[in-house]
């Protein structure tokens, strides 16, 4: 098959949070890019069914697989919003589609407090700095905001509300979280004039409602609408190298079809290429540019200080709440404080298929858990594999920390208990892989290649909140450079 030729002044890699905020602000400063989206564009209508559910789970729901750890059923091969990528001790959950994870998460946009950020982010990044711009700007960019009174007080919210009473019982401390949600599409749905969705707590493979403030919806659509961003959906990007004469990068990609069927190759030859296809897509790449000689110089590091601080528990034996549980997650538990073997974070996580009549609980949240897992290179597939030692005992001392704040919880209300609690082993939240200041310098540029930046997750070894909002205002701050780079050349 005959490979088309491209020229473009940028292309940017994937369409998550570090690719739409890097569109949109090379958008605002004039300069054209193309964006290489391996997934498809997902619009919602008044149908009400752009989306599979986890009642009615269908190909939609996975990247061109016929099994998702997300359900039992079969499913048709499709390039759905999920990719699910098998580890050594810990599995990887990747978003696909154009808008990236935002399309299938919780929109959870919790700011880590300045211990909890120095502990996982060390001092590469000033949290002072952090606090006071970039995650404002962050918040911003996405405009998200905490669940409102008349929708926490409504009947689709008691599972909120149960929970906000027993953590008030434990006297721990809680927040309701700010979320990217359009509530106004949420009472909608409480009206019965829109498909329940959030209300149902139906948003693990995307809110069919349109309550969801994707980047599709948001921060990408105003990249799109000045005219200067070339958004190509489909476009599965499997190489990266650079330029003859150092005048760039080709980037090698193919045009598939839903059915994953390739139809067209192409390279297209940039002068900067910025690499935002998550921490799965960006190890990826970059490991196996290494591995083949294309990109031998990158540093050591690459690939290492992985982390996943995603924590998944049950508890039962409450008064029933609504078995629907609507969602998404908007009471944040913050045992940061008191607990005395690591902070520990927990939102009620809507699970719609919580037993009736148990009174079920279900969390997930953070634990600062150390990054101590690594993509490697596997020559036999040319792709990447996660290693995650799970037996480490610093993880089990987190899974401690868990199990701490889960019995206070008991304690102070009688007849609960714990169904299950355990640190993922399949992460939704793993991040790192392209160390921040080691593999790249603190702005996102590649040590060794010019031109050649990351914004994404991969640069994070953790947060120890969910990470969706530290990963935004990263991408603000090393974008801003980018941008600089771009318009004032160096």
């Amino acid at each position: 098959m005959e490979r088309q030729q491209h020229r473009a002044d940028v292309v940017i890699v994937g369409s998550g949070y570090g690719g739409s905020i890097a569109a949109l602000r090379l958008a605002e400063a004039g300069v054209d890019a193309v964006l290489l989206e391996r997934g498809r564009r997902w619009p919602v209508d008044d149908a009400g069914d752009t989306f599979a559910t986890q009642a009615a789970p269908d190909g939609r729901a996975a990247w061109l697989s016929e099994t998702s750890p997300l359900t039992d059923a079969k499913l048709d091969v499709h390039t759905g919003v999920l990719e699910f990528v098998e580890g050594s001790g810990m599995n990887v959950l990747a978003g696909t589609g154009v808008g990236g994870a935002s399309l299938a998460t919780n929109g959870t946009m919790c700011e880590p407090p300045a211990e909890l950020f120095r502990r996982t982010l060390g001092d590469v990044l000033d949290h002072r700095e952090m606090h006071e711009r970039w995650y404002p700007e962050a918040r911003e960019l996405i405009g998200c905001a905490p669940i409102p009174d008349d929708v926490y007080h409504s009947e689709f919210y008691r599972s909120a509300r149960s929970f906000a009473d027993q953590l008030d019982k434990a006297g721990i401390p809680w927040d309701k979280v700010d979320l990217a949600v359009d509530w106004d599409v949420v009472r909608e749905e409480m009206a019965g004039t829109r498909v329940r969705s959030q209300i149902d707590g139906l948003n693990v493979f995307g809110v069919n409602s349109g309550a969801q403030r994707s980047l599709d919806r948001t921060v990408l659509a105003r990249a799109e609408a000045s005219g200067h961003i070339d958004v190509r959906p489909l476009s599965v990007v499997t190489a990266v190298r650079p330029a003859e004469g150092g005048s760039g990068y080709h980037v090698d990609y193919e045009s598939i079809d839903e059915r994953g069927e390739v139809l067209l190759r192409h390279r297209i030859t940039a002068g900067r290429l910025v690499l935002s296809a998550g921490t799965l897509g960006t190890n990826r790449l970059l490991l196996r540019a290494r591995e083949s000689g294309a990109l031998p110089a990158l540093h050591a590091a690459l690939g290492t200080r992985v982390g996943n601080s995603e924590v998944i528990t049950a508890r039962t034996g409450m008064d029933e709440n609504n078995a629907r549980q609507g969602g998404p997650a908007a009471i944040l538990a913050r045992d940061w404080e008191d607990n005395p073997l690591g902070p520990v974070s927990l939102l009620n996580f809507p699970w719609p298929q919580a037993p009736e009549g148990e009174g079920w609980t279900t969390t997930i949240g953070a634990v600062p858990a150390p990054a101590l897992g690594a993509f490697r290179h596997d020559p036999a597939t040319d792709d990447v594999v996660l290693h995650w030692p799970a037996d480490d005992p610093a993880l089990e001392r987190a899974q401690s920390a868990i199990g701490h704040t889960l019995d206070r919880l008991n304690e102070a209300n009688p007849g609960s208990r714990t169904a299950f609690s355990r640190i993922g082993t399949t992460g939704g939240n793993v991040v790192g892989g392209v160390p921040l200041g080691t593999v790249t310098d603190d702005a996102g540029r590649v040590d060794g290649y010019r031109g050649l930046y990351v914004v994404d997750g991969s640069l994070l070894p953790g947060t120890g909140v969910p990470p969706a909002l530290t990963v935004a205002a990263v991408a603000a701050r090393v974008t801003s450079t980018l941008v600089r780079d771009v318009v004032r050349p160096r």
